[in-house]
């Protein structure tokens, strides 16, 4: 069971979301808040793995006190609420794991209680073994935490030069490609003198957290071969190989890897060379999601409705793509909300390319919709 606290200043949305939450019996709410006055004195003896809390309060702010929360308690998972979508990017920054816009779906809050399982099976396994294991995360924004705590690299190129290595384990670098990766616009001699000063450094942060010889040089290459550690990135990739083995895939291995990917790989961090792998864990992305769609289109409505919502934000002008959704919609007999997507889709175009839906698609949707004109 996982316990949580919940924080909103008004008191009928607390209510709301707190029977929402009633729905996964995972979530146990031990205690709610309308005041964060209250929450502070509370805090010292409350015990809890997670906290929902709401962006506008009364005294403090949502992103202040999950500042004081994790400054604290560095494992509790903050999970922000809120109608103001300008936020995001300081609540992710502040070590939050989701931010869930008002109103919430039940399919969306489903999403997030698979990332919170998942962070908080992550945190169990940590505490559980006995030897020091490094914890890397490389979905959203690249991290590395030993023993809970945030590794600081020396330098911003020495934590690159470690996501490089983290992405490609196990096979031989040449000095080269890491130099002109890292220093593309620096001259040869200082940017190889800057790859052995980064190397430098990242060998010390390792050895000092156990992982001694785990970067081996030969004949100008470099090898990082995989120690013991926890990486988001290996999980998934274990996960959707496992997806991919099986023709019937269950909704809950589906769902295991959505939560796992989160936003993106890295979509935090400025790393260029990173765009063809993110682009190749992307089509995984949107292969999960499709199979979620088709899976759950004849039993789960509000659940295929939402994974084919989040296909269409990365491919939001992919006719083709657009008929085949919509086909399967009409064909499972939901007419109303395949008209709705279809309406939707052509706003957008009409909004952000003032143009009309191709005469195919025109076509298709005279023909399927006109009870609904």
């Amino acid at each position: 069971m996982i316990r949580a606290v919940l924080i909103d200043n008004e008191p009928l949305a607390l209510h709301y979301f707190q029977n929402k939450l009633k729905n996964f019996q995972q979530i146990e709410v031990t205690k709610t808040f309308t005041s964060v006055k209250l929450f502070l004195n509370s805090l010292p003896s409350l015990e809890f793995e997670v906290i929902f809390l709401e962006i506008k309060l009364d005294e403090l702010n949502g992103l202040e006190v999950a500042d004081i929360i994790k400054s604290n308690r560095p494992h509790v998972i903050v999970i922000f609420i809120t109608s103001y979508s300008e936020f995001a990017i300081q609540a992710y920054e502040i070590g939050g794991l989701d931010y869930l816009l008002k109103p919430i779906s039940q399919a969306r809050l489903e999403k997030t209680v698979s990332r919170i399982e998942h962070e908080f099976s992550m945190q169990q396994l940590v505490q559980q073994t006995s030897n020091t294991i490094l914890n890397v995360q490389c979905f959203n924004q690249f991290a590395t935490y030993s023993n809970n705590s945030l590794v600081s690299f020396k330098t911003e190129k020495t934590k690159e030069l470690f996501a490089y290595f983290i992405l490609h384990p196990n096979m031989p670098i040449h000095r080269d490609v890491l130099i002109e990766i890292l220093w593309p616009n620096l001259d040869y001699v200082r940017a190889k003198s800057n790859l052995h000063t980064a190397l430098s450094y990242l060998r010390k942060t390792l050895n000092n957290m156990g992982y001694a010889n785990c970067i081996i040089f030969s004949n100008k290459y470099y090898i990082f071969e995989k120690p013991n550690i926890l990486c988001d990135l290996y999980e998934f990739q274990d996960c959707f190989s496992d997806f991919k083995k099986s023709d019937f895939p269950p909704i809950s291995l589906i769902n295991q890897c959505l939560a796992i990917y989160k936003d993106g790989l890295l979509i935090f961090d400025d790393y260029e060379w990173a765009t063809s792998d993110r682009d190749k864990l992307t089509k995984s992305y949107i292969e999960l999601l499709e199979k979620g769609f088709q899976t759950s289109i004849g039993t789960e409505t509000e659940k295929a409705i939402d994974y084919l919502n989040r296909l269409l934000e990365f491919d939001p002008y992919n006719e083709l793509k657009l008929e085949q959704y919509l086909q399967l919609l009409i064909e499972a007999g939901l007419h109303t909300q395949a008209y709705t997507i279809f309406l939707t889709y052509e706003q957008k175009l009409k909004e952000d390319l003032a143009i009309t839906p191709s005469s195919t698609l025109l076509e298709m949707s005279n023909k399927l919709f006109s009870h609904n004109q």
